[in-house]
């Protein structure tokens, strides 16, 4: 679903949430500063996280992008993709995130972090700076044409 080699990507991991749970701003990916941080698994940084959301809290447990203001509430069986790094393997500073506390109910998740070795052929470096993706598995090429679920820019 990610178009991304799994072969480096960490074990999955499951986290419960209950009434009051929460998890502050972070980033997945290690920052420049943080020159050891995945240094033991040699993969690379996170390149990606897929965060999928197992149960649907009745209030509350949002996962909020705090530099982008945006905020998206769990429905159960959903998941959530996003690059962590931009194509020129800086960290995305877009990508700091959080765990809204919990208010009513339980919330279950469970996430999937990939990283950057494997990935050269899969997501190459940009040919500009600024260069990203357009949807989920964009390589640079035509968007596709018969695939409305792939596109950046979704019918109305």
């Amino acid at each position: 679903m990610t178009n991304l080699e799994m072969e480096t990507a960490e074990e999955l991991q499951i986290a419960n949430y209950g009434i009051g749970g929460h998890y502050d701003p972070h980033f997945d990916h290690a920052r420049k500063e943080e020159t050891k941080a995945f240094e033991d698994l040699g993969t690379g940084n996170r390149i990606a996280t897929v965060l999928f959301y197992m149960s649907q809290p009745q209030i509350g447990g949002g996962t909020v992008f705090t530099e982008v203001k945006s905020a998206i509430f769990p429905t159960k069986n959903d998941a959530l993709f996003w690059y962590n790094l931009l194509r020129n393997e800086e960290g995305d500073a877009r990508t700091r995130h959080a765990a809204c506390p919990v208010l009513v109910g339980i919330k279950w998740v469970s996430n999937k972090w990939i990283h950057e070795v494997g990935q050269e052929f899969r997501r190459p470096c940009g040919l500009t700076m600024d260069e990203q993706e357009r949807y989920v598995g964009d390589l640079g090429g035509p968007e596709p044409r018969y695939a409305p679920n792939f596109s950046a820019h979704p019918k109305k």
